[in-house]
């Protein structure tokens, strides 16, 4: 057995090898995937033991590993490679399997774009794509889904989408049933109306520090809805409580905490 540090594991499962493109390469994740898919692995897996247990009465161990559980989220990344045999491409914000897709620059900012398929694909088929701007259409016959890129259409587009506002252009590409988004940084995400309507931040008052703004529960229950209660306990903050449970006297966990046990 081995210490999984996030880091490393991002780099022992294949994720930084497939991140980044020409210019940047391998590149991790800008924040701890691994960790985070690692317990939420590790969740699932314990409500399915409770689930056992509450059936037929019996416990068991669970192992969860973080490589095993990364490398799963790879999808067709990774099934293209063991069973078709295709090694993954450098995309970067490109997409593999649509086009024009990826990140343009606009006049004040960036799009994301994801393109669309239309017509028949294969049989002696094209596919194409048009991106309609206020002065003209631009129409573009593709290849195979599969090795297409915005590549030949980036100048085009771009020059295009550089003559208005990031707003403009998602207002007029969703209405033209072409799904495109904003790029936004992480304070203008937490702003959204949809994460207010959601209700996905709450704010809870730890003692000492004030108003602490958390993630509250994110799947919403019609029958046993959750909320944020109290705020993360502070280091030992349950330890009494926990020994307490196990038999300890007060004055047991009062020496305990005196000699440094706890």
């Amino acid at each position: 057995m081995k210490p999984a540090y996030d880091q490393i594991i991002q780099g022992l499962s294949g994720i930084m090898a497939i991140n980044g493109d020409e210019r940047l390469n391998p590149l991790r994740c800008g924040f701890p995937v691994c960790d985070t898919v690692g317990g939420l692995n590790a969740a699932f897996a314990i409500m399915a033991a409770l689930y056992h247990r509450e059936r037929t009465g019996e416990g068991q161990c669970i192992d969860i590993a973080l490589v095993d559980s990364i490398m799963p989220l790879m999808g067709w990344v990774a099934a293209n490679l063991l069973i078709g045999h295709q090694q993954p491409q450098l995309l970067g914000n490109d997409n593999f399997t649509a086009a024009p897709s990826g990140t343009f620059a606009t006049k004040d900012g960036a799009i994301k774009h994801r393109g669309q398929q239309t017509g028949a694909v294969g049989g002696g088929g094209r596919t194409s794509w048009e991106c309609r701007s206020s002065r003209a259409t631009l129409a573009s016959p593709s290849g195979t889904p599969a090795r297409r890129t915005a590549g030949p259409s980036r100048p085009l587009l771009e020059e295009r989408l550089k003559l208005d506002t990031t707003e403009h252009w998602v207002a007029r590409l969703n209405a033209k049933g072409v799904p495109s988004g904003a790029i936004l940084g992480l304070e203008g995400a937490l702003a959204q109306e949809q994460i207010a309507h959601r209700g996905s931040i709450q704010a809870v008052r730890a003692e000492g520090i004030g108003e602490l703004k958390l993630f509250g529960l994110t799947a919403k229950f019609d029958k046993t809805p959750g909320a944020i209660e109290s705020p993360p306990p502070r280091l030992s903050g349950h330890t009494a409580e926990i020994l307490g449970g196990l038999g300890y006297s007060r004055d047991e966990v009062a020496q305990l905490k005196e000699r440094g046990i706890v």
